[in-house]
């Protein structure tokens, strides 16, 4: 501990010993050194945010197939998150829990998704969970739809037309 204590005086000039204590005269580049490196400890941590809403199992257990409607189940559950795009008989409720540090990409921690399905009277008839580990990579196909000038531009193609107009057309 003493030859800590010896090296910490000869690194910093600035240490002075008093009756035995060793106390460091703080001038502004110690401070700002300081706040400096407390700044950096503190951008290190993650961050955590939430976002969106399922309802937990307990709420879900509520829940009769067959009995329950899309009003109760509204009223149990809240508004859901989606609809289904073709038929609102499908409600979707979904979180994300994402983790952030300062500089690096944030990351899914955890994902869930709760749909809940009606028949077409209104009454509920599925009800089924799906969590991060569950999901599959969907490809996108890129299809581009073809243009229908080649080899000459839009603007040549508006004025080589411009010598081909015949008034007698406006007549009709």
């Amino acid at each position: 501990f003493i030859e800590c204590m010896v090296n910490f005086i000869y690194l910093f000039p600035y240490a002075q010993s008093i009756k035995g204590t060793i106390i460091v005269n703080m001038f502004p580049l110690n401070k700002l050194f300081f706040l400096i490196s407390i700044f950096l400890l503190a951008s290190c941590s993650a961050t955590f945010k939430n976002h969106g809403y399922t309802p937990s199992k307990l709420e879900l257990q509520q829940l009769q197939i067959g009995k329950d409607t899309k009003q109760s189940v509204k009223s149990l559950l809240g508004p859901p998150s989606s609809l289904g795009i073709i038929h609102e008989d499908k409600w979707f409720y979904l979180s994300t829990k994402v983790k952030n540090y300062s500089f690096k990409e944030p990351e899914i921690i955890d994902r869930q998704l709760v749909a809940v399905s009606f028949t077409s009277e209104g009454s509920l008839k599925n009800i089924e969970r799906f969590q991060l580990k569950d999901q599959k990579l969907v490809v996108l196909s890129r299809r581009i739809t073809q243009s229908s000038i080649k080899g000459i531009g839009l603007i040549r193609q508006i004025f080589g037309s411009a010598g081909n107009f015949d008034p007698t057309m406006m007549l009709d």
